[in-house]
């Protein structure tokens, strides 16, 4: 019997992140599951997907730091910024120079200078943002006229991890809502090449790593994450029975003394997140039944 749980899979290319969850679906004979965080159809690796009742948590999971690795092509440009779309090559001549003239060291200085902590980006059209409830790659399909607004986002941590003109091979750990297709866009406009990516794959979502993701091919049902390695331990807390049931109820209950400070947490009843509460000035409040 499927139980309400957390997978970790690593999407294959040219699929999308809800045929990941079709696929899923039909081996678990279940209806009710969804994922934390869309991967493109052209990037690979970690999604986590949530089943049963454990999609009410998939809030704790959004705002999630992200790593990837990534190659920028330096060659060429496309709508999408990546290769599911028509490339435009620049000039042989262009790419003859830069491959003399362009070194490793120029790429990094900008790096360091443009795209290091706290940097503004336009997401790409050709993406699942919704812009008035409608995707932006479904307002281009129908050729409607639109802009994407600029937003503020924050890479951690970057580093290249090789080059040889006309590719630039990089990790970076990002913010939620980071797109690697505008990092990819705006180092192109300003190195003054081409740009588009031609690999993406998400290495980490948070402190969970793709190396302990499953493919679907060979998808285990009880592959699945503990409570314990999916949230912070210090988040979770066991209480009495009489106590869940208040919360089940809705009721409010007085904890004055409570051994943990004042936050969020999650109730773990059986092995399974039961409830979400909130304690506050000596009362534990029940915000969510799971």
């Amino acid at each position: 019997m499927t139980t309400s749980a957390f997978y970790l899979i690593d999407k294959p290319i040219w699929f999308s992140s809800f045929d990941v969850l079709r696929v899923l679906k039909k081996k678990l004979n279940i209806k009710k599951m969804w994922h934390t965080g869309t991967l493109d159809p052209l990037a690979t690796g970690a999604l986590l997907v949530a089943v049963w009742n454990y999609t009410k948590l998939i809030p704790y999971f959004e705002k999630d730091n992200k790593e990837y690795e990534f190659t920028i092509q330096l060659n060429g440009i496309t709508d999408s910024y990546d290769s599911e779309t028509q490339v435009n090559y620049i000039s042989e001549e262009l790419q003859k120079k830069y491959k003399k003239e362009l070194k490793l060291e120029d790429i990094q200085k900008i790096i360091e200078e443009k795209f290091s902590w706290e940097i503004e980006q336009v997401p790409p059209k050709y993406s699942a943002l919704k812009i008035w409830w409608k995707k932006a790659l479904d307002k281009v399909r129908a050729w409607e006229d639109f802009e994407m607004k600029k937003r503020k986002t924050t890479i951690f941590d970057i580093e290249i991890l090789s080059y040889s003109y006309p590719t630039v091979t990089i990790r970076a750990k990002v913010s939620a809502g980071t797109y690697i297709r505008s990092i990819a866009f705006d180092l192109g406009k300003i190195i003054g090449t081409g740009w588009f990516i031609s690999y993406l794959r998400r290495t980490k979502i948070d402190k969970l790593d793709v190396n302990n993701a499953q493919i679907l091919d060979n998808f285990d049902q009880e592959q699945k994450f503990t409570e314990i390695e999916l949230f912070w331990k210090e988040k979770i807390i066991t209480l009495d029975e009489s106590l869940i049931k208040r919360l089940d109820q809705g009721l409010i209950t007085n904890m004055k003394n409570f051994q943990y400070p004042e936050g969020e947490y999650l109730v773990l009843s059986w092995d399974k997140i039961s409830n979400t509460v909130v304690y506050n000035e000596g009362v534990l409040k029940p915000k969510r039944k799971i």
